[in-house]
């Protein structure tokens, strides 16, 4: 890692070059704010605000309030949009040192218009001109759909199909028993995958103080680095309000009981299974420099399968501090604990909602586990604009998990059968405007995994295990005019894969936008994909549940993905908007890593294969009315997913998705929804699995209808809002599965109460 450390000093030291601009770097800059409301006098959230010549940014809070600091005096232009409502370019006057009041009042339209997104380019950018397909899940749809957790909010993202504890962007991932993620979890910018298994974590969502979700479904390997090869979620979270701003949410619900009296072998499944739980929240500013929020969540769910019991305590903190107006530093924590009995595959088609059991030599392997899962995370940045066209960043994470087994008795198992992990390291990005066209990004980040478990023992014979990693990146957009905007980079990685044995990957990129005219937008992107093997995948060697051997030399991962599409927005006859999208894409993978049957070992293991390849098309459309009062969508992905080695379909991957979805207010107070996804059978399944677990082929077409009545009061002076949600999941009780041999959740019935003061 010498190479790394050099690297790091050059960076350091340009850094701490003194300004060419030192009146501005001493605290002249200026600071613009003010209030976005509509025309009818109601303040507007979530409008987007962008000044062109800085190509800086911000979101209006609840309250319709925003603040954006630090900026050079000048003239300048404002981009001031929102979805339904009228973009209104606006000329402001900065002048050094003072705060400019900038109050804007929004005429309702019906042309779409863009939001910011920070995922594709590692700043904010209008998504308009993002060159690769992204989509976005915002504050009101998790509120609306009573989304509790991650995987309930990547359901209705077009070309996104959740298998059990696995993320399949357009076919990327198939079913990886939980390791291996291809899909790699950000939280403000920063990489929160598992250190042991490489995994996505769905409960770390800090609900009542996230901004908005941002689903990149392209290889982000050139920015992001091993993880990213089918692409990246974002969670973006909150800023701090001007005005105190406090959320509960109730709610509870049941799981209807099954109505085949031949699976009524377990006692539960003739009673109606209780969840609930609450969700609380509370951000504020404390004076003008700090600012704090808090968000938390205390659950319990009974579950409708035997052994399926879920309880925790959830809590997630971020501090704010504005140390001068030209710099600001962030501590974003969460720490959570819950006690789970998970159900990891069942007794046969005819037994689904029991465990099962595999009869092992010597030994039975059994299909549920039970423990304790604590998970704590520090991710500290510090953000330094040394000049007007000059930022750099400092981020820091530690990420750590431990799970402790709890015995049939109920006691928690020894030390050393204790499963403990830890992510740490940091990253350095800065951000230059070279010209008003040029924009380069660069940085660096060093990583390492820290594993101690028993079920790690490898060929070795060792239990603890690290995996050190480092890389460079570095990308220059360049807008051609008012319409062109093309964007190139490359990211190197390096990663210590055993013992003394590194992996190297240069992974470079390419994309462009085109504005053809007000409505329609061209784009193509090409990159490349690298993962390494998670620890779990190269060295789990237990049968406790399954049997699994290490696999030592097992090679990264690769992908070459390339996409072109277009995006149409335009209003129709004054009374909606029109969104469309329209994608095609082709990505190549080498070496991918998939579980297989050895024959020799009578156990499975994971090996790579030696390509892959998975091409497609996806479609999307939106009609909004004006004021977004109603909104109907649908989208389609079809996918031709090939093991070109064994010249056959990839495993686990669907031919066919669609979702749609529509949501209307009849009234000011009286909001519904009704969502349906579906998904087709695959054409091959992992039939080596059913030699363990009986029924595990059985893998039939998914077809699941949600519906949901929403009431609201309000009473806007005194900002107090409360609303009650009635919810049926499932509404037509259809019997499916979302990973081999595990039954998905029946109809459940759900009441939600939402409180905001």
């Amino acid at each position: 890692m010498k190479i790394f450390s050099k690297y790091f000093v050059v960076l350091l030291t340009f850094l701490a070059l003194p300004s060419h601009n030192q009146g501005y770097a001493q605290g002249t800059g200026a600071e613009l704010r003010g209030v976005v409301q509509s025309t009818t006098g109601e303040t507007l959230p979530g409008v987007h605000l962008y000044i062109t010549e800085l190509q800086t940014g911000t979101v209006t809070n609840s309250d319709g309030g925003y603040r954006i600091r630090s900026l050079p005096p000048g003239e300048y232009s404002l981009r001031v949009s929102m979805v339904g409502l009228q973009t209104a370019i606006i000329t402001f006057q900065l002048t050094a040192g003072e705060t400019t009041i900038l109050d804007i009042d929004l005429e309702p339209i019906t042309m779409q218009s863009g939001e910011l997104v920070v995922t594709a380019s590692r700043r904010s950018q209008l998504i308009g001109r993002v060159s690769v397909s992204m989509n976005t899940i915002t504050p009101a749809e998790i509120q609306s759909r009573n989304i509790i957790s991650l995987d309930q909010a990547l359901d209705y993202v077009p070309g996104v199909q959740v298998l059990g504890n696995s993320v399949n962007i357009r076919g990327s991932s198939g079913f990886t028993y939980g390791v291996g993620s291809r899909v790699l979890l950000l939280v403000d910018g920063v990489p929160m995958m598992g250190p042991d298994q490489g995994g996505m974590d769905f409960d770390g969502l800090p609900l009542t103080q996230t901004r908005q979700i941002e689903v990149l479904k392209s290889p982000g390997s050139a920015l992001y680095g091993g993880g990213a090869l089918g692409g990246v979620i974002n969670i973006i979270t909150q800023d701090f309000p001007e005005q105190p701003e406090t959320t509960l949410r109730f709610f509870g619900g049941v799981y209807e009981p099954v109505r085949y009296d031949t699976w009524q072998t377990w006692d539960g499944a003739s009673e109606y299974r209780p969840f609930r739980g609450i969700l609380f929240g509370h951000s504020q500013k404390a004076g003008d420099r700090f600012g704090f929020w808090l968000s938390g969540k205390l659950h319990d769910n009974a579950g409708y399968l035997q052994n399926n019991t879920t309880e925790g305590l959830e809590l997630y903190t971020k501090l704010g501090w504005n140390v001068t107006p030209n710099i600001d530093f962030s501590l974003y924590s969460s720490a959570r604990r819950n006690r789970n009995y998970q159900f990891l595959y069942w007794n046969g088609l005819r037994d689904p909602l029991r465990p099962g059991e595999i009869r092992l030599t010597g030994d039975t392997a059994t299909g549920s586990n039970r423990g304790l899962s604590d998970r704590i995370t520090i991710l500290p940045v510090f953000t330094h604009n040394i000049n007007p066209h000059i930022q750099y960043s400092l981020k820091g994470r530690l990420f750590g998990v431990a799970f402790r087994p709890i015995d049939r008795q109920g006691k928690v198992r020894p030390p050393d059968k204790h499963n403990v992990g830890v992510r740490y390291g940091g990253e350095a990005q800065i951000n230059i405007q070279v010209t008003d066209e040029l924009i380069l990004t660069a940085g660096g980040s060093f990583d390492e995994n820290y594993i101690r478990s028993d079920v790690f023992v490898g060929e070795d014979s060792l239990m603890v295990r690290n995996q050190p990693e480092g890389a460079l990146f570095m990308q220059a957009e360049y807008n051609w005019g008012r319409r062109l905007t093309t964007t190139a980079g490359f990211r190197y990685d390096a990663y210590q894969i055993h013992t003394l044995e590194t992996a190297t990957q240069l992974s470079p990129k390419f994309s462009a936008s085109y504005a053809a005219n007000d409505y329609l937008t061209l784009r193509t992107s090409l990159g490349r994909g690298f993962r390494v093997p998670s620890v779990a995948e190269r060295f789990f060697n237990n049968a406790d549940f399954f049997p699994l051997v290490s696999n030592i030399t097992l090679l990264p991962e690769t992908s070459t993905g390339y996409e072109a599409g277009f995006t149409y927005m335009r209003p129709l006859r004054s009374l909606f908007s029109l969104r469309a999208e329209l994608t095609g894409f082709w990505n190549e993978y080498q070496r991918l890593v998939e579980p297989t049957f050895q024959p020799s070992t009578g156990s499975f293991q994971f090996v790579n294969l030696t390509e892959a390849r998975i091409r497609g098309a996806e479609a999307s459309v939106s009609v909004t009315s004006i004021g977004q009062n109603h909104q109907l969508s649908a989208s389609y992905t079809f996918l031709d997913p090939a093991d070109l080695e064994m010249n056959q379909p990839l495993v686990y991957r669907s031919k066919h998705l669609l979702q749609l979805s529509g949501r209307s207010f009849f009234t000011s107070w009286m909001e519904a929804g009704l969502d349906f996804r579906t998904a087709s059978a695959p054409d091959r399944v992992d039939t080596d699995f059913a030699f363990f677990v009986s029924d595990a082929e059985v893998f039939p077409a998914v077809y699941v209808t949600d519906a949901r009545m929403r009431f609201i009061l309000e009473q806007p002076e005194s900002r107090f809002e409360i609303s009650a949600t009635l919810m049926v999941r499932n509404l037509f009780n259809y019997y499916y599965i979302e990973r081999p041999a595990i039954f998905a959740p029946p109809r459940n019935f759900q009441v939600v109460v939402d409180v905001k003061f």
